[in-house]
């Protein structure tokens, strides 16, 4: 599990691999600019994906993006102090 900054840092460095730091500026610039309806957005994005695509591209982005030790570490905690929430 992720703090808020680990989360945003992350998704950042994914962002800007994924598209260059100038598309990811303007993507950032964008969401900041609209007052859209985030959920409308995703399932705009999902909509036409099958449950397997979503999962298929989940994997393939944490295979490439692999969770770091301490994060790792923290998530094992959690699992031993709350069992039932796996």
């Amino acid at each position: 599990m992720y703090t808020d900054s680990e989360n945003a840092a992350r998704c950042m460095d994914i962002l800007k691999d994924a598209v260059g730091t100038v598309d990811m500026e303007r993507f950032i610039s964008y969401v900041i600019r609209e007052s859209s309806d985030y959920t409308l957005w995703r399932r705009q994005i999902y909509d036409d994906m099958s449950v397997e695509e979503v999962l298929d591209n989940a994997v393939e982005c944490a295979k490439k993006h692999p969770l770091p030790e301490e994060t790792r570490q923290r998530v094992e905690a959690y699992k031993k102090v709350h069992p039932h929430s796996n």
